[in-house]
């Protein structure tokens, strides 16, 4: 794939769950982004739901993903601005590339997700009786995920803006 393999991106958001303490991963975490979402998705797909409208899903997701585009320009000014500040340690280095690692995570799962909904549209089978459900619980465990990645990147921003804006520890 060379120029266009987007596999490090999903390799640096996980990168980004550890623990600060300790240094190793954060399972909490690790089951909060992966495990719960599963959980959601098939309790979804448990109850027979199905997604007979996706339009307002697909607006909804391709929207937040246009504006999290926004945050990595933010971000990559931002880390460009930095390096003349001396007050700044390597910690603020890190934090601001860990947001922007998983902001760049939270817009590649957003548009995959926009395209699933898409073809699943398309193809009329998220809202048909027999692939409805498990397709709905695929999405929904999707949107969890991505709800889920968007609150670490607005934690994460926060506490930049609190160390480096606010110059609190």
């Amino acid at each position: 794939m060379g120029k266009s393999a987007l596999w490090r991106v999903p390799e640096d958001h996980l990168r980004t769950i550890y623990n600060n303490r300790t240094q190793g991963t954060d399972w909490v975490t690790v089951a909060m982004q992966v495990l719960l979402p599963i959980a959601v998705g098939i309790t979804t797909w448990g109850l027979g739901a199905k997604l007979g409208d996706v339009d307002a899903a697909v607006t909804g997701i391709s929207i937040v993903a246009g504006l999290l585009f926004s945050m990595a320009v933010f971000l990559f000014q931002l880390r460009l601005s930095l390096g003349t500040d001396k007050r700044l340690g390597k910690d603020d280095y890190a934090l601001v590339d860990e947001c922007m690692r998983n902001t760049l995570w939270a817009i590649l799962w957003g548009l995959g997700l926009t395209l699933f909904l898409i073809v699943c549209d398309a193809g009329r089978w998220i809202g048909a009786d027999s692939s409805g459900p498990v397709l709905t619980g695929i999405a929904i465990a999707a949107t969890t995920h991505f709800l889920l990645v968007i609150g670490m990147c607005l934690k994460r921003l926060r506490r930049a803006y609190e160390r480096i804006a606010m110059r609190q520890a």
